[in-house]
């Protein structure tokens, strides 16, 4: 690949704190400073990058990271355009009638390639030229996020698997970024189309941001594309250059930027949407007149709520209300309906493979919407479903061996985005009660590592998970109720109350309380296995099951002081999820969150122990996260989460199977480390046997 790599990041010896504004090497740019978000410029060789006065409060860095480096550049793909387009037999009679373009119209004059090495590596996937054909039916249950809502996360720029480290262009052709991680520019791949032809250009970036400075529209600016992701980052400035060009700048490095543009979770809806679509609906750009007769019929009251049910995010996509929005993704949402979702082909989507076939290979995808686990589980069983990664679990699996030859699936075994559910300890949970027992003793590590030496690993792999998982994890302690024991001896808790249970260090009655929702069963499982591990070395322990509303409720409230929850941790590292945030999942430090949002002026102002976790979270924002000194404050967070027990590991990674149709091929092999590559790479399945 042809590009101007960064050598990123130096990384020295020593750990010294100080203030980023000391590390920054700016490169020589002129700069000019202006209140708005958007300037727009014809004239590329006058356009001047803009940098605002800093109003981002700059983060602190270790001395360990300089920022310098060569600004980054890349201009090509792995694989370069084939020589000729074939057309898709799909379209072929809608081409031959002069209802649509031909192939070679309908793509950009240099489409995204697609091939070994490009959506996965080479070490998980032997790739192949597929065929065009066939329908892919998968499931739903009860309208909840499903393998065609992952399929539709299409994103900016593109990295193998669940990675975030050097990208290819993707939706753009190219892609620069300053040597200081405060200017992203990118192009738009000339030619590409939105999915009812209209050609993508800057205006749909520009219309994009001026959605997210509309209070009519957005309450507040996205947080993902302001300054460090910060509730209080100062939002992005994009400079318009030419039609297919622009600029976004930041007042402050944010080298996390590039993980947004390559994640499928904001995907390319983060920075694209529509124009055209949505000018129809919008009182500045249609006449009310038209407008009308539209909320009307929606029974809606005003534009601006017709504008947010029309701007929607790719999860959105496969909705009722998704019919008919021009999008980037492969299938298009055509019938949405209580008991099935069906989507067909895009004619125009910006994808072919090495020998010049569009992408999709499948014309159609079908998901049965279902109201009942155990029906998704019998009728994957019996080969009614083409996918299924979401809905099967690893204790279902002699169910599906028994039933492989009879039903022409397979199965393969692969790791997770998620991890088991993990014990979180609230360390701000009684925080205003003056001489608080939880406090002293969730502020000790030697409360956390008594607690962790409590559990028996292998018996929870065991019992919940059939041996299959992993006993890695942020929490190294091995079961050994003897040093669970001791530490609590040291800490303080040696009395015993009259049922034999310790009690504090202040000689009071004690109760642990974990709670928990119907999220999972294992949820519930392993809930019951860490009341008795903790009431072995003397913990009175109460497992409390609350309904999930209300789970939700008291954890944003600050009233549970420990919860059993799941995270996104396997996609931590490469910077796609932050659910570590501690008001996000388990709600470790709810008002210390909202102290560090809201500059100090609400919640708890955190001690100098969890301070640290924000000085982490912040610096490793400023790099990319796959770049040398992004994975080294990395390891600084894990290790960090290691000392202090905000979190308790049961067991360590997951495994979990995913159920296909035997006849598909580009499936990804036994030992994937994640488990979103048959729908998140959807585009390249394709049926062996002619449909």
């Amino acid at each position: 690949m042809k590009s101007k790599k960064a050598k990123f990041l130096k990384i020295l010896c020593f750990s010294i704190w100080i203030p980023l504004a000391l590390v920054a090497c700016h490169g020589d740019v002129d700069k000019t400073s202006s209140d708005s978000n958007v300037e727009t410029t014809k004239d590329i060789d006058s356009t001047e990058s803009i940098q605002t006065r800093s109003q981002t409060l700059p983060p602190r860095l270790p001395s360990s990271v300089i920022l310098a480096s060569d600004p980054i550049s890349v201009r090509s793909q792995k694989y370069a355009p084939p020589a000729k387009y074939n057309e898709v037999p799909f379209f072929a009679a809608l081409v031959a009638a002069g209802k649509l373009p031909p192939i070679s119209e309908r793509l950009p004059l240099e489409p995204f390639v697609v091939g070994p090495g490009v959506l996965n590596s080479e070490q998980w996937l032997d790739w192949e030229v597929g065929r065009y054909g066939g329908t892919i039916r998968t499931t739903n249950l009860n309208g909840s996020m499903h393998e065609l809502a992952l399929a539709m996360g299409m994103t900016i720029l593109r990295a193998p698997d669940q990675s975030t480290k050097d990208p290819l262009p993707a939706i753009v052709s190219s892609y620069e970024i300053s040597t200081d991680f405060t200017q992203y520019t990118l192009t738009i791949r000339e030619g590409i189309k939105w999915s009812d032809g209209v050609p993508v250009t800057t205006e749909d970036v520009r219309m994009t941001f001026e959605l997210y400075g509309d209070e009519r529209i957005y309450p507040s600016f996205p947080i993902k594309a302001r300054t460090l992701g910060r509730a209080d980052g100062t939002p992005g400035k994009l400079t318009i250059i030419d039609d297919l060009t622009f600029r976004i700048t930041f007042d402050a490095p944010y080298g996390q930027f590039l993980a947004e543009l390559s994640s499928w979770i904001p995907d390319y809806t983060l920075l694209f949407r529509p124009a055209h679509f949505i000018k129809q609906f919008h009182a500045d750009y249609t006449d009310m007149a038209k407008i009308r007769p539209i909320l009307d019929e929606l029974e809606m009251r005003t534009w601006e709520d017709l504008v947010i049910l029309k701007d929607m995010r790719h999860w959105e996509l496969y909705r009722e209300h998704g019919v008919g929005v021009p999008s980037l993704t492969p299938w298009l949402a055509e019938e949405v309906t209580s008991s099935v979702v069906r989507a067909v082909r895009n004619p125009y989507y910006w994808k072919v493979d090495i020998a010049g076939n569009q992408l999709p290979y499948i014309d159609r995808v079908e998901a049965e919407v279902s109201n009942q686990l155990q029906s998704i589980i019998l009728k994957t069983a019996a080969g009614e479903y083409d996918v299924v990664t979401s809905f099967a679990q690893i204790r279902e699996m002699p169910l599906y061996r028994e039933n492989a030859e009879r039903s022409n699936i397979k199965t393969v075994l692969h790791g997770s985005i998620n991890n088991p559910p993990i014990l979180f300890l609230n360390h701000d949970y009684d925080y205003e009660t003056e001489g608080s027992a939880w406090q002293q003793l969730v502020s000790d590590p030697r409360f956390g590592s008594a607690l962790a030496s409590a559990i028996d690993k292998e018996d929870v792999n065991n019992t919940l998970y059939f041996g299959h998982y992993t006993l890695d994890g942020f929490t190294k302690e091995t079961f050994d109720p003897d040093a669970s024991n001791r530490l609590l001896g040291e800490i303080g808790m040696t009395e015993r109350d009259p049922d034999g249970f310790r009690t504090d260090p202040n000689g009071d009655r004690f109760e642990l309380t974990i709670t928990t929702a119907e999220v999972s069963p294992d949820f519930l499982g392993l809930g019951e296995l860490l009341k008795n591990y903790f009431e072995n070395v003397g913990i009175r322990t109460t497992l409390d099951v609350i309904g999930n509303s209300l789970f939700g409720q008291r954890m944003n409230g600050n009233e549970l002081m420990t919860t059993i929850h799941w995270s996104d941790e396997p996609i931590w590292a490469p910077g796609i999820s932050e659910d570590y945030w501690p008001g996000f999942k388990g709600h470790w430090a709810p008002m210390s969150e909202m102290y560090f949002n809201t500059n100090g002026e609400s919640g708890r102002k955190p001690p100098p122990y969890l301070q640290e976790f924000f000085d982490l979270h912040v610096a490793r924002k400023v790099v990319p996260p796959q770049s040398e000194a992004g994975e080294a404050l990395y390891a600084d967070l894990v290790n960090w989460f290691s000392k202090h027990y905000v979190t308790i590991w049961p067991v360590g990674r997951m495994t979990v199977p995913t159920v296909y149709n035997a006849d598909l091929g580009n499936v990804i092999k036994d030992g994937y480390p994640f488990d979103r590559a048959l729908d998140y790479g959807m585009e390249q399945l394709f049926f062996k046997t002619p449909q």
